[in-house]
């Protein structure tokens, strides 16, 4: 029995709004099987290209900071310190920008079908998500050739995955409730993920950064989940205390980005 939807024009809660996305969660594949088909579609490699594009910023980052710099990487190879980096930071560089286009891509669909916009960003978590899975088997025969085993922690790359994908979607939400008017803020996000990767430790270690700088550091979230997903790889990987408070804070204000976003949801088709 399906269940009917009352649509008003007072904002819903969030408790609200999250349950109109739940019920709208079969959309969210819908989107992102479309997303998948056109990206590949009229494509010789097709989907390898998920494959060859983490790949190459692998090889690039441990011949120039690896070999050339001889950056020193702790107790885990360089190469697999860049992987497990690049592979996060390009998963959530896609939530990032992905989503903060979704409304504009879909301007035709939200003018003409109600449902709760948040589906269009979180149908790119799921595009995300499908490209991560495949980029995570080159980390595969990395581990095989050094002759390492992952640690007993990868039972918490769930937790990891879910820490990649709020950070990724508290900047959706915010820049996207209020860029539909100010659409400047649009033009921040390539600046934002182009800088953002050399304050995030991707391919060199907290330990070269002077102490002094280690609170900067900690304020970019990123900085945290990127140090949390090494820890669930790596034994005897440290993991900060600081790591609890930036998560909790990124927290807050992924919910605040949500009701945000909830609020304007409705003056999106105006400016779409």
């Amino acid at each position: 029995m399906k269940r009917a939807i009352t649509i008003t024009p007072d904002a819903d809660s969030l408790r609200q709004y999250v349950k109109k996305v739940w019920l709208f969660r079969a959309l969210i594949v819908t989107f992102a099987k479309r997303d998948l088909k056109v990206k590949y579609a009229q494509t010789y490699l097709g989907i390898a290209w998920t494959l060859l594009q983490p790949a190459t910023g692998i090889a690039l980052y441990t011949f120039f900071f690896g070999y050339l710099l001889d950056l020193d990487s702790g107790s885990v190879p360089f190469v697999l310190y860049v992987t497990s980096g690049l592979l996060v930071w390009n998963f959530f560089s896609y939530i990032v920008f992905q989503g903060v286009l979704s409304t504009q891509e879909s301007a035709q669909v939200i003018k003409k079908v109600y449902f709760p916009k948040a589906v269009l960003p979180l149908s790119k978590v799921l595009v995300g998500t499908a490209e991560l899975v495949i980029g995570f088997i080159l980390i595969i025969p990395i581990f095989t050739w050094i002759g390492l085993l992952p640690s007993w922690r990868v039972v918490f790359l769930p937790v990891a995955f879910l820490l990649v994908c709020v950070c990724g979607l508290t900047i959706v939400f915010w820049v996207s409730a209020i860029s539909y008017r100010l659409r400047d803020f649009i033009h921040v996000v390539p600046y934002l993920l182009y800088f953002g990767i050399w304050i995030t430790p991707v391919f060199y270690t907290m330990e070269l950064i002077p102490k002094i700088l280690h609170p900067l550091m900690w304020a970019n979230p990123m900085a945290g989940v990127v140090e949390f997903w090494r820890w669930c790889l790596f034994d005897g990987y440290p993991l900060s205390s600081r790591f609890f408070i930036s998560g909790g804070l990124t927290f807050i204000l992924f919910l605040g980005g949500l009701w945000l976003y909830s609020h304007n949801e409705s003056k999106f088709s105006d400016f779409a």
